[in-house]
């Protein structure tokens, strides 16, 4: 029996959250999402004097009893965002225990089920085979069970690299959301690619304990999961320190592309909580908020 991605609790919690988002929606239907511009929506936000060809419908009556001048009353409009959340089921994320697949596939509903619950559309993209699926823009808490229903049953098997699979399709002014070990080397296309379609971009890294800090020793066999090829290697504490070496560059070059094109990271283990993960790591790095 599967294990249940996400429960009615913690969905509760995420009722009180949104996306850090700073995009300014000038088009769209009403959300909850509060953009700069002024509309039409019921949030006051400010006044300024009338001036000729104004709506005398937005005139402040009781306003000019107390000053005898005109004065309109501005709003803040709320739209909906458009958030894309790529979610990698590459074969290299069926690893780990538990695998870094089910910390993914819980990361992309709570974010999914947040959207939602703020209006937003969302629209879920995976892949499969040589090309990429997506949900198509999913809107309102009711269809968070045909998200649920579509996460629940991705396979994480595919052997051709999810980031060469995004310059395929085009994408709205909206949020780009990347989970994914990044083992890929494409990733600095597609952020590229997605930045030029004009996406905020958050990246959220998934990896295993056991790729963070390794800490076994002793003649051991690695099979590459995507090529099933074969390395032996006696692992020492030098080739541990080594490897942690080589590990702090992947990282650090991944912190420096991401400064580099604006993007929000933050990595995560799969021995983490799913709620220490939202409540805690993606506030701080203030993806959300």
């Amino acid at each position: 029996m599967k294990e249940k991605l996400i429960n009615s609790d913690f969905l509760k919690k995420l009722d009180r959250l949104k996306l850090n988002s700073n995009i300014i929606l000038n088009k769209g239907y009403s959300g909850l999402r509060k953009s700069k511009s002024k509309g039409n929506s019921v949030e006051f936000s400010d006044f300024r004097e009338y001036t000729h060809g104004d709506d005398y419908r937005k005139i402040d009556w009781n306003v000019y009893a107390r000053f005898e001048r005109l004065f309109i009353k501005l709003f803040m409009e709320e739209r909906e965002a458009l958030i894309n959340i790529f979610l990698d089921c590459s074969k290299s994320m069926d690893f780990g225990n538990p695998k870094k697949s089910l910390t993914a596939q819980k990361i992309a509903l709570a974010l999914g089920y947040l959207s939602l619950s703020n209006m937003d559309k969302i629209n879920l993209f995976t892949q499969k085979d040589d090309f990429l699926k997506d949900t198509d823009y999913l809107h309102g808490k009711n269809s968070f069970s045909t998200l649920v229903n579509y996460v629940d049953n991705i396979n994480f098997d595919n052997k051709r690299d999810f980031f060469s699979l995004i310059k395929s399709r085009t994408y709205k002014k909206g949020v780009s959301i990347i989970i994914s070990d990044l083992f890929t080397n494409t990733l600095k296309d597609s952020i590229k690619y997605l930045s030029y379609m004009k996406q905020t971009i958050i990246i959220i890294q998934v990896l295993s304990l056991e790729e963070i800090k390794p800490n076994d020793t002793g003649d051991i066999r690695f099979i590459d999961s995507e090529t099933h090829e074969a390395k032996d290697v006696s692992v020492t504490p030098q080739v541990l320190s080594s490897y942690n070496d080589t590990f702090s560059e992947f990282i650090n070059e991944i912190k420096e592309l991401c400064h580099k094109y604006g993007c929000s990271y933050t990595l995560v283990s799969n021995k983490e909580h799913i709620d220490e993960i939202i409540l805690d790591n993606l506030i701080k790095a203030r993806i959300l908020r």
